[in-house]
């Protein structure tokens, strides 16, 4: 029984990894950085894709495309996942600005 239930929990567990876009076979071997770039370009392009520029948005498809394989992410660079998190910030940034305007435009009336 117990045995049944841990490969539930590991289906469970690869499912919401693949929800967030990231790969359960090479989630713990990656860089603490490119697994929290792949989350926020996997968000981004879902989510927001509205918000992105033409250059953010094939950017951010050029570095989906760069993490595809457990070699592959080891071949990118510091730079590039920094890149993806300032595109990131940049696109919080705006959705804080939305949100906060709004907000006072739900107060005043």
């Amino acid at each position: 029984m117990n045995k049944y239930k841990n490969y539930k929990d590991d289906a469970l567990t690869a499912d919401w990894l693949r929800e967030n876009g990231l790969n359960g076979q090479t989630f713990a071997s990656n860089a603490l950085e490119v697994t929290r770039a792949q989350a926020m370009t996997h968000t981004l392009l879902t989510q927001h894709r509205a918000l992105l520029t033409n250059s953010q948005l094939q950017s951010l498809t050029a570095f989906q495309q760069a993490t595809t394989t457990k070699r592959a992410c080891q071949r990118v660079s510091a730079a590039f996942c920094k890149y993806v998190m300032n595109i990131n910030t940049n696109i919080n940034r705006q959705l804080f600005r939305q949100h906060r305007k709004l907000n006072r435009q739900s107060i005043t009336a």
